[in-house]
């Protein structure tokens, strides 16, 4: 978690086509372990298809 008056908006310079995104060099107050959901068969099937459509992550 971070605090409100921590929070810094950056973009890069030079690279409109980018979007804005939070600074990381803030304190962090706690971290949270995030974990995937159990999605319903359909949702995870249309989540998959999405995938492919996106192409590899980087």
């Amino acid at each position: 978690m971070i605090h409100t008056r921590n929070y810094r908006l950056t973009s890069p310079h030079g690279q409109p086509h980018v979007l804005p995104g939070i600074s990381t060099d803030i304190p962090v107050l706690r971290r949270r372990i995030l974990r995937d959901t159990a999605l319903p068969h359909e949702q995870l099937s249309l989540l998959t298809e999405l995938r492919s459509f996106l192409g590899p992550t980087p």
